[in-house]
């Protein structure tokens, strides 16, 4: 894929100095979309034969979803809609004017990323959806590396694979122009990122897993979250013993951290003078205080709207519910029409079956070291966006944003139970392994 994004660099820097002698993109556009097809078809076909026709046939059909959004007196499609168009219009008026680069604008860093690429390429909405398809097959190969590191066998590969290529908001989010394509990615790479440090003692690769996060944060703080399950590893782990080794020494760095993040996430502002800072939801919305984020109910599709809370020790006694709503809503007792019965069987019950999943295996997960960070990083996540959502169809949204590092917690979960129960079967000492 290294290749397939010097070429969309380059057609960047094409559109930039020649931008005074070309008025209309499309055909260099064209030009782009055929050439990195072929080149994705070869980079699938040499390194990765096994999984050519499942992830060329997901990106062909985004693609044609690309095209299917971009046509007018057709339906939305879903999540399409009002954001989308908002965060192009506001693109293109900040290409126009590149002085508000530096203000405060709508959309935040996405809406300044995109118009950086108008103001260098020029305003082609087909180009910049389409490097969201890009991203998002960038994403499945960065999850199969994962794979191979962690030697998953092939054919739990294929069917997480498949998932992800044709998962519906997979589909959809790398689609459409919304930011979710571009936090997935980052997320996927700062965890590809930590499994080389977790494997190889790489402590670049360290470095780069915590820049990938900051990176994704800074299109949505919340994603910041991630950065418990690899610190706590960092801290935590030690290479030689293979296992987590907690001391007096190691807690309080970690303690420390913990509190630090735990204010920034509940009081955003105190880091509003970074790039990193945007807003999480329950201050974009003006909530008065934290409280009144968290029994939030705006939105046709609000769940627990009945649920108030006014103090700390009721917070705490309700995250649960929040955050099991947060991961299935809409739910069979609030769906409202076909559209919600059809989001909560294409998508929450995927993530309750991974909340099921990761119950049923805990006793697995606690003896395997990369397992507990990875579902730590998931649970601080979903704690976080359960907090500060109260309506379903944000959280669709929301909780794609670590859709790659659940499936990479799939297919470890798997890899280690058919271990176990195959050396169970032979009569063997199952041997611990990280």
């Amino acid at each position: 894929m290294f290749i397939i994004w010097l070429v969309a660099l380059a057609y960047l820097v094409l559109g930039y100095l020649f931008r005074a002698h070309i008025t209309d993109t499309t055909l260099m556009t064209v030009f782009f979309i055929v050439i990195t097809s072929i080149l994705l078809f070869f980079l699938l076909y040499l390194k990765y034969t096994k999984f050519l026709v499942i992830i060329y046939t997901g990106f062909l059909v985004r693609l044609g979803m690309v095209l299917y959004d971009l046509k007018e007196r057709v339906p939305d499609l879903p999540h399409s809609g009002v954001d989308s168009e908002n965060y192009y219009k506001t693109a293109q008026y900040i290409s126009e004017r590149m002085a508000l680069m530096g203000a405060e604008m709508y959309g935040g860093l996405y809406t300044k990323f995109l118009a950086l690429i108008f103001h260098m390429y020029g305003d082609d909405r087909v180009f910049v959806q389409f490097l969201n398809v890009l991203m998002m097959m960038t994403a499945i190969i960065v999850v199969i590396k994962i794979f191979r590191m962690l030697d998953v066998p092939n054919d739990i590969q294929l069917v997480l694979t498949a998932v992800m290529a044709f998962f519906p908001h997979s589909l959809i989010f790398s689609s459409i122009l919304m930011r979710e394509a571009i936090i997935t990615l980052m997320v996927a790479l700062s965890l590809y990122s930590f499994v080389r440090w977790f494997k190889y003692r790489e402590w670049s690769s360290a470095v780069l897993s915590i820049v990938f996060v900051l990176i994704g944060a800074s299109f949505h703080t919340a994603i910041g979250g991630v950065m418990f399950g690899y610190l706590f590893g960092f801290i935590f782990y030690q290479h030689d013993k293979k296992a987590f080794r907690f001391t007096l020494k190691s807690i309080i760095p970690f303690a420390i951290f913990t509190m630090a993040v735990t204010y920034v996430l509940a009081y955003p502002e105190s880091i509003s003078a970074l790039p990193i800072y945007d807003k999480i939801d329950q201050v974009q919305r003006n909530n008065d205080n934290i409280y009144e984020a968290f029994t939030d109910d705006i939105g046709e599709s609000a769940y627990l709207s009945g649920l108030m809370v006014d103090n700390i020790y009721q917070m705490l006694l309700f995250s649960p519910v929040k955050v099991f709503y947060f991961i299935g809503s809409p739910m069979p007792w609030t769906i409202r029409n076909f559209n919600d019965l059809i989001a909560f069987f294409l998508d929450g019950v995927f993530y309750l079956f991974a909340l099921a999943v990761f119950v049923k295996n805990y006793a697995l997960i606690k003896k395997r070291p990369i397992l507990g960070v990875i579902l730590l990083s998931i649970a601080v996540i979903w704690f976080i966006f359960g907090f500060g959502i109260s309506n379903a169809g944000t959280a669709l949204r929301h909780r794609f944003k670590i859709f790659y590092i659940i499936i990479v917690a799939f297919g470890l979960i798997w890899t280690y139970a058919a271990k176990e129960k195959e050396k169970n079967r032979q009569g063997m000492p199952v041997k611990e392994v990280p």
